[in-house]
């Protein structure tokens, strides 16, 4: 049988800037097992991920003339190039990318939403009434002549009949999402994280992994800790990611609530030290205000620690379901409730939920066992084309 080659499309794959990198690396080798061949397409000007046992080429072409993707030298490499691939995946909205595509690959592009059309980024009535702008005369056209728009939940596919723009007429294909757990040694990753973190050891402390967004919710984090401190409930938190205005800002509020003796700071951290972390940790929190998936509760689950997240994070059911976390409403007093429960836990009821953890993740997040979806609809997809 034909291997199908697949181009992915993306601006970035510095992590740095959130979103999707880590995870698509772990979804193009999950493909690659299933007989697929991929490689990625960028606008960045060095490498940001190891080429791993060569099964993934990146193609870095940039810089870019401005942030949203205007790059002519990699329209010319792809206008060379398309006829060695089978399809393409443009990852993610508001960027050339997708316009390209509409232009170049017709029928053979699929665009993967990765959350920017949760309704939440509609608040911002600036940035709303631009985007609604690019929408009505590009992006719309975009999706409509795209094969379809990937989601990776039901809620987000549902939510996308309700969103600040009309996705009429655009395909919808819910195709899952997860990760592929990486196979370190638990004692091991954990001493690495203690030695760059000594003040953390023998300490009980849930952590954040992320990028500092408003959409995140962290200011509701902190404003829930605050309220527990006032019941003299004091919770440690680990706070990793970029620095940036929004974490500036957290860093001040944490500082007038007078949060400093329990929250540890830290830069972006990846590889053995996040999973060290992860290990380490007695949970994960995100208060989020909006999440089409939350790779970090996915990353969290697999090494059987629980989550605490909001009803605004589209796979909150699979939580409740598994009972492998708590969730609430995204508001400071909602959240400091579910803080309050999971501090009350005893040792018997922690371990179910560390065992509910794992068998989570391994039931709905593993891409391991989850791939197959994604790959019979690209499959099902290529072939339809090939017979046209």
């Amino acid at each position: 049988m034909k291997k199908i080659k697949i181009l992915r499309i993306i601006h970035t794959m510095d992590p740095t800037h959130g979103g999707p990198q880590n995870a698509i690396i772990d979804n193009s080798l999950a493909l690659i097992k299933k007989g697929f061949s991929i490689d990625i397409l960028t606008s960045d000007s060095k490498f940001f991920f190891e080429n791993k046992k060569n099964q993934i080429k990146i193609f870095n072409l940039g810089p870019s003339i401005f942030e949203y993707g205007l790059n002519i030298k990699l329209i010319i490499w792809l206008i060379n190039n398309k006829k060695k691939y089978d399809l393409f995946i443009i990852e993610g909205l508001w960027s050339f990318y997708s316009f390209i595509a509409r232009i170049l690959l017709k029928k053979r592009y699929f665009v993967f939403s990765h959350g920017q059309l949760d309704p939440f980024f509609g608040l911002n009535i600036l940035k709303k009434i631009k985007k609604k702008i690019y929408w009505k005369f590009f992006e719309r056209k975009n999706l409509i002549n795209a094969n379809s728009l990937f989601v990776t939940t039901n809620k987000e596919k549902k939510l996308l009949s309700n969103t600040y723009v009309d996705t009429n007429k655009i395909i919808k294909k819910n195709v899952g999402y997860g990760i592929l757990k990486p196979k370190y040694n638990k004692e091991i990753v954990k001493k690495i994280f203690y030695s760059k973190y000594p003040d953390l050891k023998n300490k009980n402390f849930l952590i954040f992994l992320g990028r500092f967004h408003e959409k995140k919710g962290c200011d509701t984090l902190l404003k829930s800790l605050h309220l527990l401190k006032s019941k003299n409930i004091k919770i440690n938190l680990f706070l990793a990611g970029p620095d940036n205005d929004y974490k500036n800002k957290l860093y001040h509020i944490s500082k007038k609530l007078n949060l400093q003796n329990q929250i540890f700071w830290s830069d972006n951290i990846k590889g053995k030290l996040k999973w060290g972390a992860l290990y380490s940790s007695n949970g994960m929190v995100l208060s989020s205000n909006g999440e089409n998936f939350g790779v970090s509760l996915a990353e969290s689950l697999s090494c059987g620690k629980p989550v605490l997240t909001t009803y605004k994070v589209n796979i909150y059911d699979k939580i409740l379901k598994h009972k492998c976390g708590l969730v609430s409403k995204n508001n400071p007093v909602s959240f400091s409730k579910i803080l309050y429960q999971y501090y009350k836990f005893n040792k018997k009821i922690l371990k179910n939920y560390s065992n509910n953890s794992i068998k989570c993740f391994n039931k709905e997040f593993n891409l391991t066992n989850n791939i197959n979806i994604f790959a019979k609809y690209l499959k099902n997809e290529y072939a339809k084309l090939d017979n046209n």
